[in-house]
């Protein structure tokens, strides 16, 4: 105890990491030099007292002993004061000694503390005070030296060496020495200090790390205690996070689930329960530190995850379900239809014949919107279970999409013959279905594939089922797939190929067909377009299908519209009042760009109105849209004729003629073809002019071929006739070349 007070008191600061210790260096290196020198007078004091009885000295000595005691007190509070007052009181004792003594010894023991100086300096003070006392040091050396050489007695030059070694040793070469040792001390000091800041920073950064992985997360031994534990890690063990829980083990907190060992945490990965709260499952996953041989376990709730996990166990059958059925009628879908008729087929011998086919209900897009989705889809689903239970039970069924039923049937002999295959299929048809407690009568296409012949998959079978339903039409419902229909539709393929180029070089031509009035005068055109591929006329009801399944009318039509708009603004310059009516599918008038081209044309040319008539065919799908309502009301706005061709032959109705501001009446070919020699064709004829009439519009007639019919429509007020009986078309250069000089001679003059 004794000893360690000692120790704190004079060593002051041993920790060399610790800012200040310069001071408590000096404060230290203070104390005991004052300890030293008070003992050395202590024991003068005592030598005097008992030998030579000197009390003028034991007085002296006892002021300074006196006095280096109160710099020992001192010196913690005033440190750099102390140490002044030390120093002086050295250099002042040692010259008191040097010039008033005339002993030997006394003389040696002033020299001996003069010397000494720079060293006590250095270790009080700086390097620069030290060589300040070094200097100061030589006028006593100097004093010696000069005093010694007026003494015969003595050896001047042993006296001499002696003394320049002692001033050499003392007041040179150990005060140089110590300082080096101080400084490589105050260096390796700073050094330390450095690398120990160093070490805190990276001690409170892998701190931070720790208690912020994002995962509750532990270190521990190899037997499982816990070294620490991040705040995550301490509050899914304690519900605590400030609790501590270093010190205990693993197994305090966790128990293993399965048969993974008795130190489950050297695992990989483990699962595990609180101990606590059992129904808390935890995943331990493990990394070890391989130079310390330590784990750092991470630990994650999984107690949601499990709970999921069940749930998705638990429905994992309902979703393979979905995966391989349609949802509506709980038919096989596309694919696991496909897998059973493949398995069928590879299950039975090679004498295995069958059938493949797809139905198709033909009106369903007007039944859903007629009766709406919900009662379409009863419809599909009563028809799928009419099928199922008038098929046998051999018989595969599934849904392809949509309104789209796919079946595979084992045949026998007779029903290779496509007439009884036919028989057989229309029989298993539902020829109505009862929809809200109405009957519906069904009208359905069939694409009909053999297996063996048509081909050995069922994918294969279905491929060409679909080319097959492509080609059925409204006379011939059920179609059988042959190697020709496949050979068409890859001439179809080539054939639009074509097709798209030509569009796109503009190389497909306008010719016109004249219009003409009862009395013979050409009034007006009728814009055709005519395509010429490989030298020969491609029919226009071939390419004008193709160019609308590959969506190509939009640029047909704006390269055609364009070319005739040219020729439009010649005849106009040239005062050639003869209108131009321009077809229309339906899909150009869908297309954005096309109607803002139109809508340009006429804002740009007011004139165009009374020249370009838009006639929009009545037998296109679209015919019914309403944004093709929208789209013509504007174009009548903007002043467009708008005329419907072929009028009672497709989807309008005399609803349409409220819906569309249609000013132009066609009559269709089929109508007036009859004529004169059917009656009932003569009235409905009749009956449209009167209808067109009534609604204040103009009435055209197409496809007359004879005087007799030229002659009767007239008579029943058809103010502009068209046929054949008139004039074939022609190319449009034939009336514009010469300067228009055929276009100028069959103008009408107003």
């Amino acid at each position: 105890m004794f000893i360690n007070s000692l120790k704190s008191y004079f060593l002051v600061d041993s920790d060399p990491s610790i800012k200040g210790n310069e001071k408590a260096f000096q404060q230290s290196a203070l104390r005991i030099l004052l300890a030293l020198t008070i003992c050395i007078f202590a024991v003068s004091e005592i030598h005097y007292l008992i030998i030579h009885k000197d009390l003028p000295f034991l007085g002296i000595n006892s002021t300074y002993l006196c006095l280096l005691g109160g710099l020992l007190y001192f010196s913690k509070k005033y440190t750099k004061i102390t140490a002044v007052l030390f120093l002086i009181t050295l250099i002042t004792t040692s010259f008191l000694l040097l010039t008033l003594s005339d002993e030997f010894h006394a003389e040696k023991y002033a020299l001996v503390s003069l010397y000494s100086l720079p060293l006590i300096t250095r270790l009080l003070f700086s390097f620069r005070a030290s060589l300040v006392t070094m200097i100061l040091n030589i006028y006593p050396f100097y004093l010696m030296t000069g005093s010694e050489s007026n003494n015969a007695q003595i050896d001047i030059a042993s006296s001499f060496y002696f003394q320049l070694l002692t001033f050499v040793t003392l007041n040179i070469g150990l005060p140089l020495a110590v300082s080096r040792i101080i400084q490589t001390l105050e260096n390796n000091a700073s050094h330390m200090r450095l690398l120990y800041q160093k070490l805190n920073d990276n001690y409170a950064m892998y701190e931070e790390f720790f208690e912020n992985t994002g995962t509750p997360t532990l270190l521990c031994d190899q037997r499982g205690k816990i070294l620490k534990g991040n705040q995550l890690v301490r509050e899914l063990l304690t519900d605590s996070p400030q609790k501590n829980i270093s010190d205990s083990t693993i197994t305090d907190w966790l128990s293993p689930l399965g048969d993974t060992g008795r130190f489950f945490w050297q695992s990989n990965k483990a699962e595990c329960t609180l101990k606590q709260k059992t129904n808390i499952h935890i995943e331990l996953r493990r990394a070890s530190l391989t130079q310390h041989g330590y784990y750092v376990l991470h630990l994650q709730n999984t107690t949601q995850l499990r709970a999921i996990q069940q749930e998705l166990e638990s429905t994992q059958q309902t979703n393979s379900r979905l995966a391989h059925f349609d949802l509506l009628t709980l038919l096989p879908n596309h694919r696991h239809f496909c897998r059973q008729v493949n398995q069928r087929i590879n299950e039975q011998d090679n004498h295995l014949t069958g059938a493949m086919f797809i139905i198709r209900i033909s009106q369903f897009k007007l039944l859903n919107k007629q009766y709406g989705k919900d009662s379409a889809n009863k419809v599909i689903l009563n028809f799928s279970k009419t099928l199922q239970k008038k098929l046998s039970e051999h018989a595969i069924i599934g849904r392809l999409r949509g309104v789209k039923f796919s079946c595979f049937v084992p045949v026998g002999q007779a029903y290779l013959i496509q007439k009884n295959l036919s028989a057989l299929i229309h029989s298993v048809l539902p020829s109505q279905i009862t929809v809200d407690g109405d009957k519906l009568t069904m009208d359905y296409q069939v694409g009909v594939a053999y297996y063996h012949t048509d081909g050995r998959t069922a994918e294969e079978l279905l491929e060409h089922c679909e080319m097959a339903l492509e080609y059925s039409t409204s006379t011939d419902r059920c179609s059988y797939y042959n190697h020709g229909l496949e050979h068409k539709l890859i001439e179809e393929h080539k054939l639009g190929l074509k097709l798209s180029t030509a569009i796109k070089n503009k190389k497909v031509a306008l010719w016109l067909q004249p219009q003409v009035s009862p009395n013979g005068q050409i009034c007006s055109f009728e814009a055709l377009a005519r395509w010429q591929c490989d030298g020969k006329f491609v029919p226009p009801t071939t390419f004008i299908k193709i160019a609308e399944k590959l969506g190509l009318l939009p640029l047909l039509a704006e390269n055609l519209v364009l070319e005739l708009v040219t020729t439009l603004t010649e005849w106009q310059k040239e005062h050639i009042h003869t209108p131009i009516a321009f077809n229309l599918a339906g899909q150009e008038l869908m297309n954005d760009s096309f109607f803002a081209l139109l809508m340009t044309l006429i804002a740009d040319n007011p004139w165009l109105g009374n020249m370009l008539e838009l006639e929009i065919t009545e037998t296109s799908p679209v015919m019914t849209h309403p944004l093709i309502h929208k789209r013509l009301r504007s174009l009548s706005q903007y002043g467009y004729s708008i005329a419907i061709d072929d009028f009672g032959t497709g989807q309008a109705s005399l609803g349409q003629l409220v819906d569309i501001p249609a000013n132009i009446l066609k009559i269709d070919r089929r109508f007036v073809s009859p004529l004169p020699g059917d009656q009932r064709h003569v009235d409905i004829v009749k009956s449209t002019i009167q209808l067109a009439e009534s609604l204040d519009m103009k009435v055209i007639a197409e496809g007359i071929e004879t005087k007799e019919q030229a002659t009767l429509l007239a008579s029943l007020g058809c103010q502009t006739l068209q046929g054949y009986y008139f004039g074939k078309p022609s190319p449009m250069s034939d009336w514009t070349e010469s300067n228009n000089a055929k276009a100028k001679e069959l103008r009408m003059v107003y």
